[in-house]
């Protein structure tokens, strides 16, 4: 039986060019990890900036803005004769290291506007890597199509690790603990003061955005190797009809060929993109806009974790990917039912704040972090399961799956950017109210 699994194993992989895998992957991980690095950041970032627990809510309504980038790109594709995708990507690529590193040597600049104070260059220069990760749905991924549909997994993986390797570089960089409250009280004060105290992490957020800007550069030249190296040209496919793809090299084994003879209803086709929408509005939208406000009356340590371990609950979900088959239109529908339930309860908690229940317990800090995982990990799967769905698909599917994303994305940034910031639905936590009132 051993045998039998490793001659399966050598066989698959053997089918396949693992420095490709490894290019598509690295690619894949050039979509959003200038995004996903700037937000596992928001724990530090959160107790300085000025806009304070709201931070989150502008960075996700920015992010929303950089879909400017996509409708260009298909503005572009529709109206221009001139394929030159690989040239954008990599200006997009180029675009998001240089900002990444000059990020780490601004990131704290602010400026005052219409008589307030904001993280105009924070905020400036994430857009410049929003950009980058709302083009990669409908620029990076259908590009993946020049090469043999096994290699849209590999990229699928690196785009989720975007999130998973800056989680694990800000888990090691920690937040130095919860907040001490000091006694601030001056001589000319009437009343009693004190101000939070958060202690330092192991290293700073110039450091990390320096890590984050090298892999961004990394992902280029990753890039620039897709196109020139001859292994990679080798596992490209051309079109030869309507039935069937095969790689330009002619050497391939049978198992290189694609088929085509791929149906789905319009019902199921709708009722898949609507899905996708939906997930996308939840995981991309209003989630990451009130996570601030469901996580830190728990303590800075419980923001910490969620951010940082539910971001690698969603890649480690997608490289499911790579062992199980494409799941069911009926298990995805399911698993979205459970992503909405959690959904409601971590909003739950987001209201209740600044005394959401078990507050000041173990168990109200071990619930918040693990729903947020299961959120984040249902999301990768769920994305990826449609993903999957339509990959076969010799039209468009891939393209408007991107279009999906953007869509519900956007939705959801705007309804929560309403509810945070003008309907005042949320309220912060002063973490040295209860001394206060001690």
């Amino acid at each position: 039986m051993n045998d039998k699994r490793q001659n399966m194993l050598s066989q698959r992989l053997s089918n396949r060019r693992l420095l490709v895998d490894l290019l598509a992957l690295m690619f894949g991980l050039g979509a959003w990890i200038g995004v996903n690095g700037i937000y596992v950041q928001l724990p530090l970032l959160v107790n300085n900036a000025p806009e304070e627990w709201r931070l989150p809510a502008h960075m996700v309504m920015l992010v929303q803005f950089a879909n400017l980038g996509p409708i260009l790109y298909t503005l572009y594709i529709k109206y221009s004769k001139w394929a030159c995708d690989k040239y954008i990507t990599y200006v997009l690529l180029a675009a998001g290291a240089i900002s990444t590193f000059v990020l780490a040597f601004v990131y704290k600049k602010t400026t005052v506007i219409f008589g307030n104070e904001h993280s105009t260059a924070l905020l400036s220069l994430m857009f410049v890597t929003a950009v980058v990760g709302c083009t990669s749905s409908v620029l990076f991924m259908p590009y993946m199509r020049n090469y043999r549909e096994i290699y849209l997994v590999s990229y699928l993986v690196g785009e989720g690790l975007s999130g998973f390797v800056p989680s694990v570089v800000a888990l090691i960089q920690g937040v130095g603990g919860n907040p001490e409250c000091l006694n601030s009280t001056t001589e000319k004060s009437t009343n009693v003061e004190f101000t939070p105290y958060y202690p330092e992490p192991r290293f700073s957020s110039q450091t990390f955005f320096i890590f984050i800007g090298t892999m961004l550069f990394l992902c280029y030249l990753s890039f620039l190797a897709l196109n020139n190296l001859s292994i990679a040209i080798g596992e490209r496919v051309k079109y030869t009809g309507r039935t069937q793809t095969v790689p330009t090299d002619t050497r391939a084994p049978p198992s290189y060929k694609t088929s085509s003879d791929w149906t789905m209803s319009k019902q199921v086709y709708s009722y898949l993109l609507i899905m996708m929408a939906v997930v996308c509005l939840l995981g991309n939208g209003m989630l990451p806009s009130i996570q601030s406000y469901s996580c830190l009356p728990y303590g800075n340590v419980a923001y910490h974790l969620t951010v940082t371990l539910s971001s690698m609950a969603g890649p480690l979900a997608m490289c499911l990917g790579f062992v199980i088959k494409t799941p069911k239109m009926n298990f995805l529908t399911g698993l979205t039912i459970i992503l909405i339930a959690l959904s409601t309860f971590v909003c739950f908690l987001a209201i209740k704040s600044p005394t959401p229940p078990l507050q000041f317990s173990w168990v109200g800090e071990f619930l918040v972090v693990v729903s947020w995982i299961l959120i984040n990990g249902l999301i990768g799967f769920i994305k990826l399961g449609i993903t999957t769905l339509f990959r076969p698909d010799p039209g468009r599917g891939l393209y408007y799956t991107g279009v999906a994303t953007q869509v519900g994305s956007l939705l959801g940034a705007i309804i929560t950017f309403v509810l945070v910031n003008h309907a005042k639905l949320f309220h912060s936590y002063s973490p040295c109210s209860s001394t206060l009132v001690n």
